[in-house]
């Protein structure tokens, strides 16, 4: 089964400008891997190297068992998605889709004179071409736009015809790079679940690069998170959004962003004293937070980040006092906006209730202690584990 590993892959330019530092990853067969991080992150890069589009400055590349680190893109068994869709606009989509097929040779068995069985390279029928195209005009439900040309077609009925070109040379890898970021939003949302049923029915392997954290947490079953080269985190959507290893990949998943307060933390007994940026001290059982790391609950005082996300608080009747900024009702739920002081920053916190308050009210808050994040002040760093329950003694 064709699998993908990737290893200590560097990327630097012409000048020195290092793109990728030392990627590393495995894909499995039939999986969807999502690279997602803020434009300049390296991802498109990493994947142009995998493809081919880019020359590999260190490192290896495996597909299938099969060195690939310096062969060029049409000998490594891959397909690739692009962002523009890359079709001919003096052709139809049959033609686009077909036009790989057609150029393309395949294996035929044939038996000489000498009666030996053997193989040799012949081009594609015209009927085993058209197989082909119908069979995955079917499968993206295209059948119509057949015979009409690019410019007669929507964003979206484009991008179906790219990937029809894609998948009908039965790759052992698909690449897609940020190929639904021309269309709308409404569609966007549809053409994911599109991929995602399309990488159902094919049980391939794809490799896809968004800048969308939403479209990487609801398409991918690992993803790789990049900042400026680097991966921060390789997990799947769940631990990535539970349990992040890096306040960047906290901010980053999620939907608001999770909220980030500086806080000095002393273990006091049973308890983690945490005293927030305007003096307001706050106790949370130790029993209740994930495990933390020992060195900062010696008993002495650790400048370190609170991450908590906005739907993990909530409103009370005692608590951290804050004041609220402004209120954003969103149908069915809300949004409300507050600041521990005028000066700080504002965190969100998600209701379901209307939650009758003005800007400038008084709104005390609390956090569930089961899903508060705690970060290295400097290195920004996870200091906790992911299981819950922290050694109570001393």
């Amino acid at each position: 089964m064709p699998e993908v590993n990737i290893r200590h892959l560097d990327k630097v330019y012409d000048g020195g400008v290092q793109a990728v530092y030392d990627f590393n990853l495995d894909v499995k067969d039939g999986e969807f891997i999502v690279l997602v991080g803020p434009s300049g992150c390296g991802k498109s890069t990493t994947l142009r190297m995998v493809a081919g589009l880019e020359d590999i400055t260190n490192g290896s590349l495996i597909i299938d068992g099969k060195d690939c680190t310096r062969l060029p893109p049409k000998d490594r068994d891959i397909a690739m998605v692009f962002q523009n869709y890359a079709l001919y606009p003096h052709m139809t989509a049959y033609n686009n889709i077909a036009f790989g097929l057609k150029m393309k040779k395949i294996p035929e068995k044939y038996t000489d004179i000498n009666g030996n069985e053997k193989t040799r390279m012949r081009h594609m029928t015209k009927a085993e071409i058209k197989e082909k195209v119908d069979w995955a005009a079917n499968i993206l439900n295209i059948e119509e736009q057949l015979p009409k040309k690019p410019g007669e077609m929507s964003g979206g009925q484009r991008q179906r015809i790219a990937l029809g070109r894609a998948i009908v040379r039965n790759p052992k890898v698909f690449l897609l790079d940020e190929p639904l970021s021309n269309l709308d939003a409404k569609l966007r949302a549809a053409m994911r679940a599109e991929i995602v049923k399309l990488h159902n029915k094919l049980k391939t392997t794809f490799i896809y690069v968004t800048h969308d954290q939403v479209e990487a947490m609801t398409m991918g079953t690992r993803i790789v998170v990049m900042k400026l080269g680097v991966v921060q985190q390789i997990d799947t959507p769940t631990n990535l959004f539970d349990y992040p290893e890096n306040k960047f990949v906290a901010g980053f998943i999620g939907t608001p962003q999770m909220n980030f307060f500086d806080v000095t933390i002393q273990k006091n007994g049973n308890f983690l004293k945490t005293v927030f940026e305007d003096g307001q001290t706050v106790d949370y059982k130790l029993s209740e937070l994930r495990r933390i790391e020992e060195k900062y609950l010696d008993g002495d005082e650790h400048k370190v980040t609170l991450g908590v996300r906005g739907e993990k608080i909530e409103l009370a009747k005692s608590g951290l006092k804050t004041a609220l900024t402004i209120k954003e009702v969103l149908g069915d739920t809300t949004q409300l906006f507050l600041h521990l002081t005028e000066d700080s920053r504002d965190f969100v916190v998600c209701v379901s209730e209307r939650a009758d308050y003005n800007s400038g009210d008084t709104v005390y808050v609390k956090f569930n202690e089961k899903y508060i994040h705690l970060f290295d002040a400097e290195t920004e760093a996870s200091i906790m584990g992911r299981e819950t329950g922290n050694q109570l003694k001393g």
